[in-house]
């Protein structure tokens, strides 16, 4: 068993950084070859002449926050971000395994609920929606003029909303539905698709770069087990992540399926449709928890530097993370501040509180 995250950030800056790997330039066509006779060739009739040299066809295009191919016109779409709930009594979710990024926050009563972002894909039902809080503001920002889907706010949180560029969607609004199998209030949902074309003809714009980085290549500088514990299981294959006093998320490495499988307090976590969730990276934050003037439990997520971890293909990396305004992406880099290269694939990250790390089975 290794020691607690603490341990893991404290040795951030003792890790090599990874570092990024340019993309390879194109190389340019061949040239033509040269006849080492005449020496004086006579000057070719049009017909001879040599083709010119063909220009290499535009890559196709890729997804700025999973890193995979997507179809073109993905690209030209909005991003549709969405507060889903995580009340035992709202599992199993829907379309949580289609979402690019999924953001666990802790809520009131030591539950925790998702901030999901989707982008490459359109499932065909989200939910149950519920309400938003004060750090949504802050995840939401810095990605233009985009949709978010839920189910309402505090005034307070309301007010904080209308502060930012995006786009409000709430029951009443284009793709809402009940679901008439289940109780509210975890029974409300959305049709994203429907949701998306709502938000387009009200002004969102398309999606642009994030600045997140994607390499298939494993990194260097995992952390590995001492040399000398021959029983121990190489750190990033599980984690336990203790999200509030009720709620621990944990996350074990599917060799073949080359991603992470999500568990809720020790039970395997479902969703609706063919099973658990696939994470390519698994990304926890130390984050600053506290009770706000409401009296309900907020988490700041505005910082110039603060200390992370990132799972992906079993392996655990230090990291940092920075946010420092609520205007800009959250990005995530190495020790040495470069952009962190992720999996290709989908990302969870966990808003999880400093004064409570995390725990690593090895």
């Amino acid at each position: 068993m290794l020691q607690v995250l603490a341990a893991v950030f404290a040795g951030a800056l003792l890790l090599t950084a990874c570092s990024n790997q340019d993309e390879p330039e194109v190389p340019p066509g061949a040239s033509a070859p040269q006849p080492d006779e005449p020496d004086e060739p006579d000057e070719p009739d049009e017909q001879d002449e040599p083709d010119e040299p063909e220009e290499p066809d535009d890559p196709w295009p890729v997804s700025p926050f999973t890193g995979e191919r997507v179809e073109e016109e993905v690209l030209d779409r909005p991003l549709l971000m969405a507060k889903v709930d995580n009340h035992p009594r709202a599992r199993p979710q829907s379309a949580l395994d289609a979402a690019d990024i999924v953001y666990e926050e802790v809520v009131e009563g030591g539950l925790t609920r998702f901030f999901v972002l989707l982008h490459s894909q359109m499932p065909d039902a989200l939910g149950p929606v519920r309400s938003a809080r004060p750090v949504d503001t802050q995840l939401m920002s810095g990605y233009g003029p985009s949709g978010f889907a839920y189910s309402g706010a505090r005034p307070e949180v309301q007010a904080m909303l209308s502060g930012t560029p995006t786009i409000r969607v709430t029951e009443g609004g284009p793709g809402f539905y009940r679901d008439g199998s289940r109780g509210a209030p975890h029974n409300l949902y959305v049709r994203p698709a429907d949701t998306l074309m709502g938000i387009i003809e009200r002004g969102a714009e398309a999606l642009g770069d994030v600045g997140w980085v994607f390499e298939d290549e494993v990194p260097a500088g995992a952390v590995r087990c001492p040399a000398a514990a021959s029983d121990c299981e190489q750190p990033g294959r599980r984690i336990d992540i203790r999200m509030s006093y009720a709620s621990t998320t944990g996350w074990e490495y599917d060799r073949p399926g080359g991603v992470y499988r999500r568990s809720q307090n020790g039970q395997p976590f479902l969703v609706t449709g063919d099973g658990r969730i696939g994470a390519a990276n698994v990304v926890v934050l130390a984050t600053r928890h506290y009770v706000g003037a409401s009296g309900y439990p907020e988490t700041d997520v505005t910082t110039d530097d603060a200390a992370a971890a990132v799972l992906r293909d079993g392996g655990l990396y230090a990291a940092r993370w920075a946010k420092s305004s609520a205007t800009e992406p959250l990005r995530i880099l190495t020790p040495g501040g470069e952009p962190f290269p992720l999996k290709p694939g989908p990302t969870w990250l966990h808003l999880s509180d400093a004064a409570g790390l995390p725990t690593f089975d090895g």
